[in-house]
């Protein structure tokens, strides 16, 4: 029998409808940290579950976001931003993120597939900024380079 989501999972979620969990600076992917790549990261309950949202941004601009269950190994869905601000998606499971490595160091990274992939380069002396103005109330995590765990 098919696993049946709720409707909430296969939207793309309104962060009106969430409550801020955490900060990661300079997020971590296949074991290289991402320069200028954070993610905050939202929750609410839905029945006896908790939906968890990450909002990824290079350098202040929006790039995807990724849903899905607390606990739970994999994204439910993702979806891109797309040049014009707007959003593809949402797709099912985790997005696609290629790190691209140069002397042992990120320095981009493709996100999404085919026709779809774009290319950011990464801040070559890291994150040198402080929070966005929007982002008064949030403090960075504590552990700098952890994943969020779905």
């Amino acid at each position: 029998m098919p696993v049946v989501f709720p409707v909430e999972i296969d939207e793309l979620p309104q962060l009106a409808d969430f409550k801020h969990h955490r900060t990661i600076r300079s997020v971590d992917f296949d074991g290289f940290p991402l320069p200028g790549l954070d993610a905050d990261f939202y929750r609410r309950p839905v029945a006896d579950r908790l939906l968890s949202v990450g909002v990824y941004r290079l350098d202040g601009t929006e790039t995807h976001r990724a849903w899905g269950w607390v606990g739970e190994a994999h994204c439910s869905r993702h979806a891109y931003r797309d040049r014009s601000g707007g959003f593809a998606g949402p797709f099912p499971g985790c997005p696609e993120l290629r790190v691209l490595v140069e002397n042992g160091r990120a320095v981009a990274f493709d996100l999404g597939p085919g026709r779809r992939r774009r290319r950011f380069a990464l801040s070559p002396g890291g994150p040198a900024r402080a929070d966005d103005r929007g982002d008064r109330d949030r403090q960075p995590d504590r552990e700098s380079g952890a994943l969020e765990r779905m």
